[in-house]
């Protein structure tokens, strides 16, 4: 009975941990309402750059 107690609180912690990286951030944010995506990579001839994405980790790409 011990051991069903602790895993319904493990359960609860991982669940309970889940939102918070789940969050965008606000770059990536705009970019979306932008109507644009996130890439990796530079933006290719048709894409134009119009911003960043992940705290300025990729790229924001608007066709």
């Amino acid at each position: 009975m011990r051991i069903l107690f602790f895993l319904v609180a493990v359960l609860f912690f991982l669940l309970q941990a889940a939102p918070a990286y789940s969050q965008e951030s606000a770059d990536t944010i705009a970019c979306r309402q932008k109507q644009a995506s996130c890439s990796f990579v530079a933006c290719s001839a048709p894409a134009v750059d119009v911003g960043t994405c992940k705290d300025g980790k990729l790229k924001c790409c608007k066709w």
